[in-house]
């Protein structure tokens, strides 16, 4: 028994310096933000009142490419996914465009990005939020933005 002592040994080593604490497939939620847009004059929701549907929503970055987004029928707001490549002076631009009535409207939208390493992954976060040419406030983890 002794001398298979020293190899059960470095078995169960090995066994334990290989069991990885990550479970394949725990996936971590994307960073995210969470936006409502309101009628500046009658503070009513743009999809809401009908001023806007979800099909002309438009998000893009600075460099003209697609952000990802979903849009939240039922409380009428957008999840929007920004790229967390960068972590300082991210801008997107949500593009509201009815072609039945002629309205564009514009909404840019700048943040960074902080990152904290975890054991198995990384997770993002998105802070700093400006919303430099319309008035907007935080209610509740929401970007409240007037149009």
């Amino acid at each position: 028994m002794r001398k298979y002592f020293p190899f059960l040994v470095i078995i169960i080593a090995f066994l334990n310096t290989n069991c990885d604490k990550c479970v394949e497939g725990d996936l971590v939620a994307p960073a995210s933000i969470f936006v409502e847009i309101l009628d500046e004059t009658s503070s009513e929701n743009v999809f809401e009142n009908e001023t806007f549907t979800a099909t002309q929503i438009s998000i893009k970055d600075a460099e003209d490419v697609a952000v990802p987004f979903n849009f939240i029928p039922n409380t009428n707001q957008i999840q929007i996914f920004p790229n967390t490549e960068n972590l300082t002076g991210n801008t997107f631009i949500i593009t509201l465009n009815n072609e039945t009535t002629s309205t564009i409207e514009e909404i840019t939208i700048t943040h960074d990005v902080t990152a904290k390493e975890q054991e198995c992954y990384t997770t993002y976060k998105i802070e700093n939020v400006q919303v430099p040419n319309n008035t907007s406030e935080l209610i509740d983890g929401i970007y409240v933005i007037k149009i």
